[in-house]
Order: C-alpha cells, then sequence, then structure tokens
C-alpha cells in the first residue's frame, strides 16, 4: 500500500523495490545503504543519491580483498585498466577492498529496473577483467622472483 505523506524518493524506492520484485529479485532494506539483493553468489546494493530522483547507483562491493600495500597498487592498475575499457562500470578501492559501480540517469525508477540485468552483466565482466589483470600480474611477479 502507499503512504500518501511518502517523500518522493521514498515512492520511487516503493516502485523500484517492486519492478525489481517482478523481475524475480528479492529486494530488502538495508539501513544507512538503501536496498540490496542477491544475484548470482553476490550481493548488490542499490544506494539512493538524496536530491535525484533520476540518479542510480548499483553497487557490488568488496568482491576483492587487498591484503598488503603492493596488492594495493596492483589493484589500482587493475582498476584502471578494466575503468578504461568497461562500459558504464567504475571500479574502486575502498579502504581493504576493491569495489564495483554503474551510476546511470533514468526517468523512472521502472526504466532503470528494465536495465538492471545488464548493469549486472556489465559488473559481472569488469570483475572478470579486474580478476584477470590482478591474476595475471600475481603470475607475473611470481616469475620475477623465481
Amino acid at each position: 500500500m502507499r503512504r500518501p505523506n511518502a517523500p518522493a524518493r521514498a515512492r520511487g524506492a516503493d516502485l523500484l523495490g517492486a519492478a525489481l520484485e517482478a523481475q524475480g529479485f528479492t529486494v530488502q532494506d538495508e539501513p544507512g545503504l538503501g536496498r540490496r539483493f542477491a544475484f548470482e553468489g553476490g550481493t548488490y546494493y542499490l544506494v539512493s543519491a538524496e536530491g535525484d530522483d533520476t540518479f542510480y547507483h548499483l553497487l557490488y562491493p568488496n568482491f576483492w580483498e587487498l591484503e598488503s600495500d603492493d596488492e594495493y597498487v596492483r589493484a589500482l592498475y587493475a582498476c584502471d585498466t578494466v575503468n578504461r575499457e568497461a562500459k558504464l562500470v567504475k571500479l574502486h578501492t575502498a579502504e581493504n577492498d576493491v569495489w564495483a559501480g554503474v551510476e546511470a540517469l533514468h526517468d523512472t525508477p521502472a526504466a532503470f529496473a528494465a536495465q538492471v540485468p545488464r548493469y549486472l552483466s556489465y559488473l559481472q565482466e569488469s570483475v572478470r577483467a579486474f580478476r584477470d589483470v590482478m591474476l595475471a600480474a600475481a603470475e607475473e611477479l611470481a616469475e620475477a622472483e623465481a
């Protein structure tokens, strides 16, 4: 049931949740973050931007833990490599982890929700590319040390 006095963003979030659930996603509120849902073993977040009803941020956090300063440097290189080639996706470090996100503008929650499967595909492709760069760098490092 729609709350008549809910702010526009809250109504939009309700519409977005309903649109995603219609596609088979189970969406849950995550206080302070937005909404979360699972997809193919990963947990994704929809982060809202207060005051901008057309901006959507789909986030896949913590997909790669950084265990050393050297690995952090390699991750920056890998993020840069992927960001140059990836469609819509931004990879970045956040403390000791690497995150991936898609930022997009859509007129309605339904318009955004219709693109979520495509955005998830872009995120997964970028995460795979990041892992490939990181694993190749680790192999090169191991060969150099041998």
